[in-house]
């Protein structure tokens, strides 16, 4: 099985093979493995030639799995560092934004005090767990009733009924895309009031105006001057999230790992 990817300037390719027999696999020549993608990709052509020898050709093993318990004091893991997810559905940095968002919304303002406890972190850990129980199952069936019995057989697949129901009826895509895209139990970011009594600007407000503008009126307080016959009045703070290999810093002895 081919997957491939339209990465705009490159194709992301994955050549998927039963789990175990790759050392199998890199015994033969790189020159028969080039054959048996052309004859899965007959378009690829002598692109296939990039491939020079095993050395370019990167072994991933899947694993999906998770921590029992997510947390200890003074230590918290979401993201991949709590659960292991399969590349199927592409939705393991999905789940990490997630987690990363019912994070802040959890443990923000017990930080900004200084009083976090393991009570807020079993309290994320329950929030967060269930979605990742039910992606991580789909995942297994589609490994179990999809990709092995493809791997497994030694003639030309037929597409599963599900996938047939999609391409006769194209409105029904958007529940798979849904289900991926937002998840089982989407996170919405729920901001705090400042310290000034001030709600933090939404991200989405922010790159569209910079700050938060409401219609003038009698007793207004003084602000920006703004089109349209708004009052501007710009947030006392904002928030970000990094995701990937980033240490951000750490507070009152907390560290958080994505």
């Amino acid at each position: 099985m081919l997957i491939m990817i339209d990465r705009g300037d490159y194709w992301q390719c994955a050549f998927v093979i039963p789990k175990g027999s790759a050392g199998e696999l890199m015994k033969k020549n790189i020159g028969d493995f080039r054959k048996t993608i052309l004859e899965l990709s007959p378009w690829l052509g002598s692109r296939v030639d990039e491939l020079r020898g095993w050395d370019d050709v990167k072994l991933l093993a899947v694993t999906v799995d998770r921590l029992p318990q997510w947390y200890r004091p003074g230590l918290l893991c979401i993201g991949d560092s709590a659960h292991a997810m399969s590349p199927i559905g592409g939705v393991g940095i999905n789940l990490a934004v997630q987690d990363a968002v019912a994070a802040a919304n959890i443990l923000a303002e017990p930080l900004r005090k200084g009083a976090v406890t393991v009570d807020h972190l079993r309290r994320l850990q329950s929030r967060r767990e269930w979605p990742t129980r039910v992606i991580q199952r789909i995942q297994i069936a589609a490994q179990n009733r999809i990709i092995g019995p493809v791997l497994a057989s030694t003639s030309r697949p037929k597409p599963p009924a599900a996938v047939t129901l999609l391409n006769w009826f194209p409105a029904l895509r958007r529940l798979p895309a849904r289900l991926i895209g937002i998840g089982v139990r989407p996170e919405h970011i729920r901001t705090p009031r400042s310290s000034r009594g001030r709600k933090i600007l939404r991200p989405e407000r922010d790159r569209v105006r910079g700050a938060r503008c409401r219609r003038r009126g009698p007793g207004r307080r003084d602000g920006a001057q703004a089109p349209f016959g708004r009052q501007c009045t710009r947030p006392s703070s904002t928030s970000s999230i990094l995701v990937g290999s980033v240490r951000p810093r750490m507070r009152d002895g907390w560290r958080f790992h994505t």
